[in-house]
């Protein structure tokens, strides 16, 4: 039976940016999942499932967690202000992750005049 190139091999949807801190601090991001993400609370956990991955965090981190996975740009020092200062702890492990992206110029302008950014 011939094999399939590439078969079995998981690599990163091109258009995701790697978010690297030596290029300054994550400022904003946008969820990039293929499909919505469920985010379902569980007593004492808030439990995120995207993209193939089961993700469980704090019950008090459903705030953020909604905020930055709605779909829209999130502007973490808005986002702080709104929900806490944790979401920028949030941020960066969805973005580790993979189910957000680092929203550079041409990921924002793929949302001009489509949408706000969540906190607006």
């Amino acid at each position: 039976m011939p094999c399939r190139y590439g078969a079995g091999r998981k690599a990163p949807p091109g258009r995701h940016v790697p978010f690297l801190d030596i290029f300054g601090p994550l400022d904003a991001v946008a969820c990039v999942s293929e499909f919505p993400p469920l985010i379902k609370e569980d007593g004492e956990t808030a439990v995120v499932v995207a993209a193939g991955k089961k993700l469980t965090f704090a019950a008090k981190a459903l705030p953020g967690l909604r905020l930055l996975l709605s779909g829209h740009p999130v502007h973490l020092d808005e986002a702080a202000r709104t929900v806490g200062a944790e979401v920028e702890t949030l941020a960066k492990i969805l973005v580790e992750e993979d189910l957000c992206a680092t929203l550079t110029p041409e990921l924002s302008s793929g949302y001009t005049g489509l949408a706000t950014s969540a906190v607006s």
